[in-house]
C-alpha cells in the first residue's frame, strides 16, 4: 500500500458576514505536518491569494479582503474510538462549511481504503463466487490461495473498510454538499468569463 503524504486542510470562508449555513468557501490543502500553525496559516493564505490572482476566485467573493480571519482549520479525524466520543463536541464548534470539508476529506480517505482493499481482494473473486454460489469445487490453486493467511486478512480488511465507510456516511451532517456547491459556483463563474 502506498504511503500517503501528510497534509493540513483549511477552509477559506469568503464572506464572514453571512450566516453559517449560507457561507461558501474554498478548501485549501497544505503539504506537511503541523496542523493549525502560523506557518501553515501563512501558506494557506498565500495559496488563496495566488488562486485569486490567477482568476480562480472572483474578487467579490471576499468583500472584506483575504485575511487570517477567513481561514478555518479543518482538524483531521481522530481515531475511531476517540471520534465517537468527540464527534458531537467537534461538530458543535465547527461552522457547517468546515464540517463539510472535514467530512469530504474523511469520506475520500475511506473511499481510498475501500478501493485499495478491493483491489487487493480481486484475485479472490473466483474463490468467493464458487463458495457463495456452490457452483463448483475449488481448484488446487484456489484451495492453496484460500489457505494462505493473506486471504482471510485481506477479506477482513475489505469488510472493515466498507463497514467504516458506511457507518461514517450514515453519521455525516450532509454539509459536504456546501463544498461541492462552492466548487460548482467557482466553475460556473470561470465559464462565464
Amino acid at each position: 500500500m502506498a504511503r500517503r503524504k501528510s497534509v493540513t486542510h483549511f477552509v477559506a470562508v469568503s464572506d464572514l458576514s453571512q450566516p453559517a449555513t449560507k457561507q461558501e468557501g474554498v478548501l485549501i490543502e497544505i503539504e506537511g505536518k503541523g496542523g493549525d500553525t502560523p506557518q501553515n496559516r501563512e501558506k494557506a493564505l498565500e495559496i488563496l491569494q495566488q488562486m485569486w490572482e490567477k482568476g480562480e476566485i472572483e474578487s467579490d467573493k471576499f468583500p472584506d479582503g483575504m485575511t487570517q480571519d477567513h481561514l478555518f482549520y479543518v482538524p483531521p479525524e481522530s481515531s475511531r474510538l476517540q471520534e465517537e466520543a468527540q464527534t458531537n463536541e467537534q461538530t458543535d464548534s465547527l461552522t457547517p462549511i468546515v464540517q463539510g470539508a472535514q467530512e469530504i476529506i474523511q469520506l475520500t480517505k475511506l473511499q481510498i481504503e475501500v478501493q485499495e482493499a478491493a483491489e487487493e481482494a480481486s484475485p479472490y473473486v473466483p474463490i468467493i463466487q464458487a463458495v457463495l454460489e456452490r457452483s463448483r469445487p475449488l481448484s488446487v490453486e484456489e484451495k492453496e490461495l484460500a489457505k494462505d493467511k493473506k486471504y482471510g486478512k485481506t477479506l477482513e480488511r475489505l469488510g472493515i473498510a466498507v463497514a467504516q465507510q458506511e457507518d461514517y456516511r450514515e453519521h455525516c451532517t450532509g454539509n459536504a454538499n456546501l463544498i461541492l456547491n462552492a466548487i460548482a459556483w467557482q466553475l460556473k463563474e470561470q465559464d462565464e468569463k
